[in-house]
Formats: structure tokens, C-alpha cells, sequence
């Protein structure tokens, strides 16, 4: 069958339409375009990456002066979108480029008076970003024996990336410290997609793609599924 043109103002349909393949669809569903034809089928919304993992009872934290990994992230308690997991050396690892926000609250305890641990966000084994709040142990007769260290950071990341936590002590005092896992856990969430100035030709053009923009370089826009949601992108042509 040949291909057919037609030009209206209006368009009004008492029937249905069909796809590529002659199927009228499901309700909720849309035209996805394919490489072969279209077909109805449900197009990417864009679903916000967020996973929320344990964090592991028991495990030693860093008594030295200098952050160490501390291999404490647990299973998957909460995902959304891309399936974040943990790696066999007990890692995140990250999934599509993007600024992403990650929170922990890690509470330690330790039978010494005054042991004060610290953490941070760990990518691809090093210490990355702020410190976290302290972890002032008091202990003693009828003290507190457990702190938590909290923090929320907003990272740059790239697909492959390894986030994981990382600890230290501050002081001198050395006695040995581990995770509480019931009072404690780690959560990163993708914010957005960072900005992409391939292609663009003025500073101006640069200073205008410091958000969530998208310019195209290529005459084949991308596939929905390769834009993130809440994206403007333009389609720069040849």
C-alpha cells in the first residue's frame, strides 16, 4: 500500500486506531514509535531512580584518623525506576549519569568513654563531599553508648560510578567501635540529569544549559526513553 497524505484542520474518529501490527490497544496505553512501525505500548515516564538500602548490624567501623571503607550496606529495602543495587565488593553502583542525593544516618557504639566516629559518601574508594555530624559517644556508668553520624549530599555521578560509606575517628581514642543496623540507613535518589553543551557554539549558549537542558546534535532525536523526565531538550538541526 502506497503512502497517503492528508491535510486537515481537524481530525475526528468514530473508530478506532490501529498500530503497525493492526492492534487497537489497551486503555492507558500509546503509540510508541519503533524501529520496524508503531506499536501501543506504555512509553517511559521517566519513573525517579530511589533505592533505600540496610545497613548491616555488627560491623566494624574505622578507629584511625583517616576515612577507611566500611563494608556495611546492606539488602534493598525501597526502589523506584532504575534497579540500584549493591555489588558484590558492597557497593551502589550507579546507573545512568546524573546529580544524585544521597542520605545516611549511621548509628555506632562503642564501649569507650568519648569514641567519636565520623563518615562520609565514598565513590569509587574515595572520600567524596562533607563530612558527616558526630558520633559522640558519652558512655560511662549509666551513659549513652550509641551516636549516629547523619548527612545529606548532593553528588555529581556517572554511569559505573561505586558509591559506598566510609568512616573515621576523631580523637584518640581507639577502642573499637561497630554499626547499629536497626538505627541506621543509607537512601539515594536521582535528582535530574546533568546538563549536555556538546555542540553548543557560544558562551552564551553555555551559560543558558547550566539546568536540566538537553541540546541534540544529532538529525535523530533521542528515544523517550534516553531523556530524563522534567527535561528541556532541543533538537539542533543540521
Amino acid at each position: 500500500m502506497g503512502t497517503k497524505i492528508i491535510e486537515c484542520d481537524e481530525l475526528i474518529l468514530n473508530g478506532r486506531i490501529k498500530d503497525s501490527d493492526g492492534s487497537t490497544g489497551a486503555p492507558g496505553q500509546a503509540l510508541v514509535a519503533g524501529s520496524t512501525g508503531d506499536s501501543w505500548g506504555t512509553p517511559d515516564l521517566g519513573a525517579p531512580t530511589l533505592a533505600t538500602f540496610s545497613i548491616t548490624n555488627g560491623v566494624a567501623v574505622t578507629t584511625s584518623n583517616t576515612f577507611a571503607k566500611v563494608n556495611c550496606i546492606g539488602s534493598r529495602v525501597l526502589a523506584s525506576g532504575d534497579s540500584l543495587q549493591v555489588d558484590a565488593s558492597g557497593d551502589i553502583e550507579i546507573m545512568g549519569d546524573g546529580f544524585y542525593e544521597i542520605s545516611f544516618a549511621i548509628t555506632t557504639t562503642s564501649t569507650a568513654q568519648r569514641a567519636t566516629d565520623v563518615f562520609t559518601i565514598g565513590v569509587n574508594s574515595t572520600a567524596t563531599g562533607a563530612d558527616s555530624s558526630n558520633a559522640y559517644i558519652r558512655n560511662g556508668s549509666n551513659a549513652i553508648n550509641e551516636a549516629a553520624c547523619v548527612l545529606t549530599q548532593t553528588l555529581q555521578l556517572v554511569n559505573g560510578d561505586n558509591v559506598t560509606l566510609m568512616s573515621k575517628r576523631e580523637g584518640n581514642i581507639t577502642t573499637a567501635g561497630t554499626t547499629v543496623g536497626s538505627k541506621s540507613v543509607i537512601s539515594i535518589r536521582r535528582l535530574g540529569q546533568p546538563s549536555t553543551t556538546t555542540g553548543v557554539i557560544s558562551s552564551a549558549e553555555s551559560s543558558e544549559a547550566t539546568r536540566n537542558i538537553i541540546i541534540g546534535t544529532s538529525s535523530t532525536p533521542p528515544a523517550i526513553s534516553g531523556v530524563f523526565a522534567n527535561t528541556i531538550y532541543f533538537q539542533r538541526e543540521a
